[in-house]
């Protein structure tokens, strides 16, 4: 098996590709980053092709005009690390791209009778709009639009795709929402580095909420933050760990003492984070899957989620969770899970936790105990090894 990865970035493919190494799959990785990088998931510069210029770029359009121009360029830019991936896929028997980026390399691909898998890691392209677009316009904010370019780019790579990976339910159902044919998507959920991400002993016992991420009006920060004040809870302490977005300071409010915004944190730091933390929150109103969910369960800590942040998928790891309250609410044993924007149902998770330390007990274990069910990122790879197999002889059959 010749495995060609082609990802703008990082993403989660560098852990995809060390996978494949380790099983013999890897042909390649295409890549915006320096080898320098993909050496610390130790694959070998002789798998690695780096095309540094849509990195550059965007850096660039960052710098001199922001989000603005970065949303602006968005499409040239990525069509030119795009069409440059398309040149390095020979000898693959299997193309997986990452969306936004792959057209050209599953046109070329296609030509080769080579069978292509779509990476999407958020919902559907067209709902992931229309929901930003309405939380935008809630907060009284103007979104950013996706380019249009952009957008029709998606869809065709939709269509040219033998399969798309997606990582949960929430954006399994974005998809089917918009009538694109079930069979032809494959569901596998992300992972964690379980070494790294472990529990550990707290500081002291202030109830500490987390979150990390970015502080911006995707992630659902807004919804956390009032949810918390809303809970009113004694000796507490909200941490949002990650960089601010020009939307921050409407987001988060006026200066609290009992909020804190160290702001973003190398994963090691993040790991003390975690371990000093009594619950994780991840609030966000649009996420495919967050891979900090996996690590705080991972290091013990209960996780209180909504319904779009593929959260929901690790909950179900543990046990069948219980039908939705009054409030939306559906408890798990290693967490809640609560209806997307539901400030009520966040504040009251917060405060059952707080008040119940039996509950706040078995809920820590039970997410400990999820470390057992497999959440790394080999179980990943292994899981996009089955689906590779299984489209490669698909193809072979209709030759």
């Amino acid at each position: 098996m010749n495995i060609t990865v082609v990802v703008p970035g990082r993403w989660h493919a560098f852990d995809l590709a060390a996978g494949l190494l380790k099983d013999g799959a890897l042909q390649r990785i295409v890549t915006s980053y320096p080898k320098s990088r993909t050496r610390l998931w130790g694959v070998p510069d002789d798998k690695v092709v780096s095309l540094p210029i849509q990195l550059v770029l965007t850096r660039l359009a960052w710098k001199l005009g922001g989000e603005k121009l970065a949303m602006r360029l968005q499409f040239r830019i990525n069509d030119v690390f795009a069409r440059a991936a398309a040149r390095h896929i020979a000898g693959a028997n299997l193309v997986h791209a990452w969306s936004g980026s792959a057209e050209p390399s599953f046109s070329r691909a296609k030509s080769l009778g080579v069978p292509c898998v779509l990476e999407r890691s958020s919902a559907h392209m067209e709902e992931q709009c229309r929901i930003l677009r309405a939380e935008y316009s809630r907060l009284g904010l103007k979104w950013t639009e996706t380019p249009a370019r952009t957008i029709e780019r998606e869809l065709r790579e939709y269509n040219l795709a033998d399969a798309v990976a997606v990582p949960s339910l929430f954006v399994e159902r974005s998809f089917l929402a918009r009538g694109f044919p079930s069979g032809r998507l494959n569901r596998n959920g992300f992972g964690v580095n379980l070494e790294n991400f472990t529990p550990g002993v707290r500081s002291d016992n202030v109830f500490r909420v987390i979150f990390a991420g970015s502080l911006s009006v995707r992630k659902g920060i807004g919804h956390l933050v009032e949810a918390f004040h809303l809970a009113a809870l004694p000796n507490a302490e909200l941490v949002l760990v990650g960089g601010a977005t020009p939307e921050t300071r409407l987001l988060v409010g006026d200066s609290c003492p009992s909020i804190r915004l160290p702001g973003h944190q190398p994963q090691a730091e993040l790991v003390r984070y975690y371990r000093d933390s009594s619950v994780f929150v991840m609030p966000s109103v649009e996420e495919g899957q967050a891979m900090v969910q996996f690590q705080a369960l991972a290091c013990g800590l209960p996780l209180i989620c909504t319904q779009s942040t593929g959260g929901e998928d690790l909950l179900a790891l543990g046990g069948e969770g219980t039908a939705a309250d009054a409030n939306g609410i559906r408890e798990f044993p290693a967490g809640f899970l609560v209806p997307t924007g539901s400030v009520a149902a966040i504040s009251i998770c917060l405060k059952r936790l707080q008040c119940d330390p039996v509950l706040m007990a078995q809920k820590q274990a039970a997410a400990i105990a999820l470390r057992d069910q497999d959440i790394s990122w080999a179980r990943y790879a292994k899981g996009n090894i089955e689906l590779y197999t299984r489209l490669i002889a698909q193809n072979a059959r209709s030759r």
